[in-house]
Parts: C-alpha cells; sequence; structure tokens
C-alpha cells in the first residue's frame, strides 16, 4: 500500500465516523425535541383547565 491508498482509506474512514455520529446526535435530539413539546403541551392543556380565582 502507498501513502495515498492508506491517506484515502483514513481519510473515508474519519469521514464515516463523523457522519454516523452527526446522524446519531441528530436522533437523539429529536427524541429530546418531540419530549420536550409533549411536555408543553401537557402543561398547556392542564393550565387552560385551571379556573382563575376571580
Amino acid at each position: 500500500m502507498d501513502i495515498d491508498a492508506i491517506n484515502a482509506v483514513l481519510g473515508l474512514g474519519t469521514l464515516g465516523f463523523v457522519l454516523a455520529f452527526a446522524y446519531i446526535n441528530l436522533r437523539q435530539t429529536e427524541e429530546q425535541l418531540k419530549a420536550s413539546r409533549e411536555r408543553r403541551e401537557k402543561r398547556a392543556a392542564a393550565a387552560g383547565r385551571v379556573v382563575p380565582a376571580e
């Protein structure tokens, strides 16, 4: 193997790792946002049912 082939393999491997890590991070962020939205909607619905004291 010459140095160009080694550089290509290492470069593509690094790029693949970065893309996989970014994909996993994106999915985790989506799940956290979904859970956060659900909690916010529940709080808003609960606040709408409360009868204000006058």
